[in-house]
């Protein structure tokens, strides 16, 4: 029973704050703490269900005398685990894009709710590979493996899918839309399958698993910066309008659009009392953002024009209340140079002759 409980603990408690780290550096728009739990429970339940099902189903190894060969266990873990597990992770996925579209702003958004529905599915997993463990010793053993040198794995295949959805909710292009979903859930299949290929041959060939892991690691923070520095281009862009038309001052601008200064941290130098007064002008300022940037991508829509109307003098409203400008720190009127930092619109020209 002890062991058990050990097995739950630390299968469970890794995943959660990993998925909490990746939740919080979604800086500038969170994501529904209630939309990230259902994803992580879809991993967690529905996605395991289902695939020891497809997999009790499907997973007729060739066997000698009640043994499984290799073949066997090449097939079950490099064929048959990555094609049922990776299908219904993804339709998890593909179930929040659909029914909760509005919340997908950037490929980022892809990128977080594919990772959760991995993490999930980790979670579970690592519970049923670590109550299989014969003692206490061996429990500690497989927990570094999994919690740390592998920890990553499921979120990395599930991140893949949600990428490509992302991608293909936001391209221009019809074949695209359909392309871009099914390269990203075939390439978490690719590399779920490569990676149990190397890792139940074992051995030497182990190294190789762990090889990719750390490359699919780097893909993951480029993808992170990459999506994180597009979002915060664009918003600069956006809010530098708002400075021009006198929505919200200069300094207010920078403090939505910049990263660390919408980390909670920041209580400790502005002050409770005030850092939390002016966290609703920040989110506001950045829905703003959004919203203007989704109708700069998807045209024209009236809906959407009236809520950037509505959210424009909400955060007109907020920023002469903001506590900075009531005490003076922040002066209306006042220029920085520049208001907000350079950004181009279009690349620069090329030289002539």
């Amino acid at each position: 029973m002890e062991l058990f409980l050990a097995s739950v603990v630390l299968g469970i408690v890794p995943m959660v704050v990993y998925a909490l780290i990746i939740w919080r550096l979604d800086r500038w728009e969170k994501e529904p703490f209630p939309l990230m739990l259902a994803a992580f429970f879809w991993g967690a339940v529905p996605s395991v269900i289902f695939a020891l099902i497809a997999q009790v189903i499907l997973g007729i190894s060739p066997g000698n005398g009640g043994e499984v060969s290799l073949t066997g266990e090449l097939y079950e873990a490099s064929i048959v685990a990555p094609l049922t597990e990776e299908f219904i992770k993804g339709l998890g996925v593909l179930l929040i894009f659909i029914l909760f579209r509005r919340e997908i702003d950037s490929v980022l958004d892809g990128l977080i709710y594919g990772s959760m529905v991995g993490f999930g599915f980790s979670a579970v997993e690592n519970i049923l590979y670590f109550s299989g463990q014969p003692d206490f010793g061996s429990l500690i053993f497989l927990f570094f493996l999994r919690a740390f040198i592998f920890g990553m794995l499921h979120a990395l295949f599930t991140g893949l899918s949600g990428v490509g959805f992302a991608l293909g909710k936001f391209s221009s292009n019809p074949l695209m839309k359909f392309l871009w979903p099914a390269l990203g859930i075939g390439t978490a299949m690719a590399t779920h399958a490569l990676h149990n290929y190397f890792a139940t041959l074992g051995g030497e060939h182990l190294l190789y698993a762990v090889g990719g892991i750390g490359l699919g690691l780097i893909w993951f923070v480029v993808t992170l910066l990459v999506c994180l520095s597009h979002e915060n281009r664009w918003i600069r862009i956006h809010l530098s309008e708002e400075v021009e038309r006198g929505v919200l001052y200069a300094e207010q601008a920078v403090h939505a659009a910049g990263f660390w200064t919408r980390s909670s941290l920041n209580a400790f130098s502005q002050g409770f009392g005030v850092f939390h007064q002016r966290k609703r002008l920040l989110h506001e300022a950045t829905e703003l953002a959004y919203q203007k940037q989704k109708l700069s991508r998807f045209g024209s829509n009236p809906e959407r024009e009236d809520l950037v109307v509505q959210l424009r003098e909400k955060v007109r409203a907020l920023s002469r209340l903001d506590p900075l400008v009531i005490s003076g720190v922040i002066q209306p009127g006042k220029r920085l140079p520049p208001p907000l930092p350079p950004t181009r619109r279009m690349p620069p020209p090329l030289p002539v002759g």
